[in-house]
C-alpha cells in the first residue's frame, strides 16, 4: 500500500519558537499521529543554504516569484497518511484537530502545504534503517517544483528512469527515494530523499547523487533548465520530532 505525504513548510518567530515547539511537540503532534490513518508524522529543522550555485557546474537554478506562494522553509512537517481522505475527507478529523488549535496554528509563519501522491518509490542501502510505513526518517530532503509545458514534463519523467532512480537505488547512506505528484499545493512535482543522516556542514544531498554516478550517460537537457522550484526547494533537514530512537 502507498502512502499519501502532506507536506507543511513554515518559520518560527525567535521570540516565540521555544513555546510554539514546545506546543507542537508535546500536544499537537502527538494528537496528529493518534488520528485514524496517519501512519507517522515527522518534524524537521531545515538547514539554510548558502548563497551560491545549488550544483556546481549546472544552470542556475530558478524559483518562483509568484507572490501568492507563502515564503516558508525554517521548519518541515511531513504526515504519512494511508489514503488521501486522511487529510481531505468531508469532517475529516485532521481538520477538526486544526479548529481546535485555531488559536496556537497562526504562530506557524509564512505557511504552506501541499498534499502529494507516490509516483514511483526506490529502495536504497539502508532500506532496512527505516522501513516502508515504520516512520520518518533521521534526516530528508525534499523537493517541490513545476516545468514550463507538457513536454518538459515527458522529459522529466524520462530522467528519472533513465538516471536519477538508478542512482537513489545505491546512494550510500540513503534509505529510499519517492517521486510524487500533487493533488493539492503550488507545485506539481515533489520529490522526498530519505536518508539515515545529514552531517553538520552539508545543507544538501547532491554530492552524494553525483558520487553515485552509474554511467547512465543522459543526453538531455539539464533538469534545471526547465523546472521552476518552489521558495528554498529543495530543503534538507534533520529529525528533531519524534527523537530518532523513537521514530
Amino acid at each position: 500500500m502507498s502512502e499519501v505525504i502532506k507536506a507543511e513548510w513554515f518559520d518560527l518567530d525567535e521570540n516565540r519558537r521555544a513555546d510554539t515547539l514546545q506546543w507542537l511537540h508535546h500536544s499537537y503532534l502527538p494528537s496528529v499521529q493518534a488520528t485514524s490513518g496517519v501512519g507517522w508524522v515527522g518534524h524537521y529543522a531545515i538547514v539554510k543554504s548558502p548563497t551560491r550555485r545549488y550544483i556546481e557546474g549546472a544552470p542556475e537554478k530558478i524559483e518562483t516569484t509568484d507572490p501568492n506562494v507563502a515564503t516558508g522553509w525554517q521548519y518541515v512537517i511531513l504526515t504519512a497518511g494511508l489514503s488521501a481522505e486522511v487529510f481531505l475527507g468531508q469532517n475529516n478529523s485532521l481538520d477538526k484537530l486544526a479548529k481546535v488549535n485555531s488559536e496556537k496554528l497562526p504562530a506557524l509563519e509564512n505557511y504552506r502545504s501541499a498534499v502529494f501522491l507516490e509516483e514511483q518509490v526506490v529502495n536504497s542501502p539502508e532500506q532496512r534503517a527505516s522501513p516502508y510505513g515504520m516512520g520518518p526518517p533521521p534526516a530528508m530532503q525534499i523537493g517541490h517544483y513545476n516545468t514550463n509545458t507538457p513536454e518538459d514534463d515527458l522529459e522529466l519523467a524520462r530522467w528519472y528512469r533513465s538516471e536519477r532512480f538508478s542512482r537513489v537505488s545505491v546512494t550510500p547512506g540513503m534509505v529510499r527515494g519517492r517521486k510524487m505528484l500533487s493533488i493539492v499545493g503550488w507545485a506539481k512535482h515533489g520529490v522526498l530523499w530519505e536518508f539515515t543522516d545529514l552531517p553538520e556542514g552539508d545543507y544538501s544531498f547532491e554530492h552524494r547523487f553525483v558520487a553515485a554516478d552509474r554511467g547512465e550517460n543522459w543526453t538531455g537537457r539539464h533538469v534545471l533548465e526547465y523546472v521552476t522550484h518552489c521558495y528554498g526547494s529543495p530543503n534538507a533537514g534533520r529529525l528533531i520530532w519524534p527523537d530518532v530512537a523513537q521514530a
